[in-house]
């Protein structure tokens, strides 16, 4: 697994599990809470491309921000792994007090990996995508209600969701196409 510092203009699937593969989200207002968390922490420094949030995990595929279009306290990138703290922090107090619970919810600090090149970019939209579906959670991908599939199926411009997603037609076109293929998609072999 290729880790590295978080740096600015690379892309990153970000992922992370519940401890003992314990649920993180609990209830409906857990994923939309994790959702505000992510706008408050992440938003201001990276552009989200894809999510997908599961009762046991979450997937994130985003690309840190360049310089010339972040706030200058975000330079660092020591700050920019501080903010990913801050968020699975933040969500974590949270969850341990709403249901009195103690201790890590999360398996480890978050894992990140490199978007290797364009064909592994394309591939993983669909795949976190298709991960209810994949996990045996619900029979069709297309009705989880905690992915970004439904913003790209209504090509709503209103979301958080990186703004040329939308703007960029053949981009656009070129992710719904690779959601008709129903990838399998085995990530650990096209690590870099």
């Amino acid at each position: 697994m290729y880790k590295s510092k978080l740096q600015h203009g690379q892309y990153y699937h970000i992922y992370n599990r519940g401890n003992n593969r314990e649920s993180i989200f609990k209830d409906e207002r857990n994923y939309r809470y994790f959702l505000d968390l992510y706008k408050k922490y992440i938003h201001p420094i990276a552009d989200l491309y894809s999510y997908c949030l599961l009762p046991t995990h979450f997937h994130l595929l985003l690309m840190i921000k360049g310089l010339d279009e972040i706030d200058v306290m975000y330079y660092e990138e020591n700050t920019l792994w501080m903010q990913f703290r801050r968020f699975l922090g933040t969500y974590t107090k949270a969850i341990n007090k709403m249901y009195q619970r103690t201790g890590h919810l999360f398996e480890g600090r978050y894992s990140r990996l490199c978007v290797a090149d364009n064909n592994h970019f394309f591939k993983l939209i669909p795949y976190i995508h298709q991960n209810p579906e994949n996990h045996g959670i619900v029979s069709d991908y297309k009705y989880w209600p905690y992915s970004s599939y439904h913003t790209y199926f209504k090509r709503d411009r209103r979301s958080f969701l990186a703004r040329i997603l939308f703007s960029d037609d053949e981009l656009y076109n070129t992710i719904m196409d690779m959601h008709g293929d129903q990838i399998q998609f085995d990530e650990s072999a096209i690590l870099i």
